[in-house]
């Protein structure tokens, strides 16, 4: 199926690892222009040379950047049109979670998991609007997590913050649509990322990788019985962002194995 994205350029807040860097690589086979950023240099030249196997150092652009910093995401989004002339898609992919009960997040924590999940995607959709409507449309995707219509008293200040910004996107597909922007989200399940993999390692459990997952699918009920692939997701957020979901804004596509009994 052509998704209708050779010479698209697609910006990826994050993108140095996990789901962003896979559906980067998912891009670049697309023959899209990909532009990654993050604040660790190291891990960003580690992403670079891992996507140089599927393209071009032509078609891809990184910079380290904080994306809980203004001046730093005008930067990277400026730097990305001047170098593709212009942008066509958004996919916020930056972000991390935090476990912990109500009184165990400490006020701190509870800022970090705004300025991260709320006001870095504020800062990313207002630098990258004013491209999108040059193009006359274009695409963003936000990721998001079953956490945001089923919240876990474990993981209070995401399941908050991931509430926040489906309402946030919702909010957006319907004022820019007069612009043809289409918004959408795609909640995540338990995925394989980094971040579980440093769960899986601080855990110390001497248990193989496959046996390790195979219990949290068990743990978390999940109806398909195994954890996700990034490669999964990278797969719904090229399709929001393809031609052939044209007709598509304010919905959320849920890649969770089934996982969740919200309707």
């Amino acid at each position: 199926m052509d998704l209708g994205l050779n010479s698209k350029v697609a910006v990826i807040m994050g993108g140095s690892s996990g789901v962003g860097l896979k559906t980067a690589q998912r891009f670049l086979e697309e023959s899209a222009y990909v532009a990654i950023c993050g604040r660790d240099q190291s891990r960003l030249d580690q992403a670079v040379n891992y996507l140089l196997e599927y393209a071009p150092s032509e078609r891809i652009f990184a910079k380290t950047c904080d994306v809980t910093v203004k001046a730093d995401v005008d930067e990277f989004v400026k730097g990305t049109a001047q170098a593709f002339g212009g942008i066509d898609i958004l996919v916020n992919s930056a972000g991390k979670s935090i476990m912990g009960h109500f009184f165990d997040i400490t006020d701190e924590q509870w800022e970090e998991q705004f300025q991260l999940k709320y006001f870095a995607i504020i800062y990313a959709v207002k630098a990258v609007y004013p491209y999108l409507k040059q193009k006359n449309g274009g695409r963003i995707v936000n990721i998001n997590a079953t956490l945001s219509k089923e919240p876990e008293p474990h993981m209070v200040a995401t399941a908050a913050t991931r509430a926040g910004l489906l309402n946030l996107s919702r909010t957006l597909s319907h004022e820019f649509a007069k612009d043809n922007i289409l918004v959408n989200s795609v909640s995540l399940g338990l995925i394989k990322t980094d971040q579980w993999e440093r769960r899986r390692l601080q855990s110390n459990l001497d248990v193989p990788v496959e046996e390790y997952y195979n219990d949290l699918a068990q743990k978390r009920k999940i109806p398909l019985g195994r954890v996700g692939e990034a490669d999964e997701v990278a797969s719904a957020i090229l399709f929001l962002s393809s031609e052939r979901a044209s007709y598509i804004s304010g919905t959320t596509i849920e890649v969770a194995g089934g996982l969740g009994k919200t309707l």
